[in-house]
């Protein structure tokens, strides 16, 4: 008993280690090469979080004067965080980590001797190598050093959940999301819009999810493409022929059984039987 007390308690602590419950490991740097990942963002989108959902990612620019978290002016951060196996906090594997100035100039990481160093890239095309941009893992955020706490843009790129994308309200404002090419949301089991928003328009077979302002703790969008519908619309078809001919099989295998009583006399009208005795008393 005491083997298998000790075994569980080793399991369970393995559990809560690897959902990132305990700091035994460190949070670990982050990965110089997701630093440096090329990646396009919209930098001209004009809304305060701009979400560009892939099919394997989430390309995000984020105002960083609208953020709600690390607003420091002494060191000014944008910090980012998911959930893990026991809902607990973990920090956000972030990749391709770029920064814009106002004025246009843009900050990028490039590998530097095995390292990822932040370049500044000016408007007029010349590049300086300068500290100005860097990201450390904390055992529940990864966080984003910022040039500038007053004006400017963050992009990043983001995991997601296969056709889910749940996001912590990082900034307060307007907000878009562009869904993959054929994603739909409308069907009530198949998808799922919170906080909820009719501002919907379709192009290049993109949808465009539109939210005004957002002060919501999180965003969440479940979605499904259309040939999904096809499908889940093929299962509840067969699904309804199979209870159809469950039903009349049913049926007919009743009737058969009451036919066949029927023909050995198991069956009497019971009314009939009453109505041909004679009164109490007078048989």
């Amino acid at each position: 008993m005491n083997r298998r007390l000790a075994l569980g308690i080793l399991g369970l602590g393995l559990l809560a280690l690897t959902a990132g419950c305990t700091s035994f490991l460190g949070p670990g740097e982050p990965d110089p090469g997701d630093l440096t990942a090329n990646e396009t963002y919209d930098w001209d989108a004009g809304v305060d979080a701009d979400l560009d959902v892939n099919k394997r990612n989430v390309t995000a620019v984020f105002d960083v004067r609208n953020r709600t978290d690390g607003l420091d002016d002494s060191d000014p951060t944008f910090r980012f965080y998911g959930r893990g196996t026991l809902a607990t906090e973990q920090p956000q594997r972030l990749t391709a980590v770029q920064f814009r100035y106002a004025n246009g100039t843009q900050v990028a990481f490039e590998s530097v001797d095995g390292e990822a160093r932040s370049v500044v890239t000016y408007t007029n095309g010349t590049t300086a190598q300068l500290p100005v941009l860097s990201v450390e893992r904390t055992n529940d955020r990864t966080v984003v050093h910022l040039p500038t706490n007053e004006s400017g843009q963050l992009g990043v790129t983001l995991p997601k959940d296969g056709k889910q994308v749940s996001l912590p309200g990082y900034v307060e404002g307007s907000y878009q999301m562009r869904l993959p090419e054929s994603a739909r949301v409308g069907v009530p089991l198949l998808s799922q819009v919170r906080p909820g928003t009719s501002d919907r328009t379709v192009a290049n077979d993109r949808l465009l999810l539109s939210w005004e302002g957002v002060d919501a703790p999180t965003l969440v969008v479940r979605y499904y493409l259309q040939r999904d519908l096809l499908l889940f619309g093929g299962l509840a078809v067969g699904a309804t022929l199979i209870g159809l001919g469950g039903a009349l099989y049913y049926y007919r295998q009743l009737r058969a059984t009451q036919k066949k009583r029927e023909e050995v006399g198991l069956d009497m009208d019971i009314e009939d039987d009453d109505r041909n005795r004679p009164p109490p008393g007078m048989g």
